[in-house]
């Protein structure tokens, strides 16, 4: 029977599960360390993206883009990444030539928003 090398990442990973496994300090402070890594990417998850002024929902970050569908004012959506696309410029919800566009879901339709219309 032919036995695979393990590629340098895979290595290094079982070598991690390995130490994890030998130590019950370490596997603590790596899971900590994964947990607060994941809170920080996942930040912006964690608070909604709530209207501020009713505003459409479109497909991609152009403002005469297709409206999937509209975000009303004091609605409560979530962000689907964290962070803004620099697209389009815009001038909305109080905004002149802002560029900025969230990526979020609300009621099962995922589009962009101009940032400057959520809080």
């Amino acid at each position: 029977m032919k036995m695979k090398r393990l590629t340098p990442a895979l290595t290094g990973a079982v070598a991690a599960g390995l130490l994890i496994l030998a130590s019950g300090t370490a596997s603590a402070a790596t899971a900590q360390t994964s947990a607060t890594t994941v809170q920080a990417k996942a930040g912006c998850v964690l608070n909604p993206a709530v209207a501020h002024e009713s505003v459409k929902i479109r497909k991609t970050t152009k403002v005469n883009a297709l409206a999937l569908g509209l975000l009303p004012k004091g609605a409560k959506a979530t962000y689907v990444t964290c962070g803004v696309k620099l697209a389009d410029n815009y001038s909305l919800c109080g905004w002149k030539n802002d560029n900025r566009w969230s990526y979020i879901t609300y009621r099962g339709i995922k589009g962009y928003v101009p940032l400057a219309c959520v809080v």
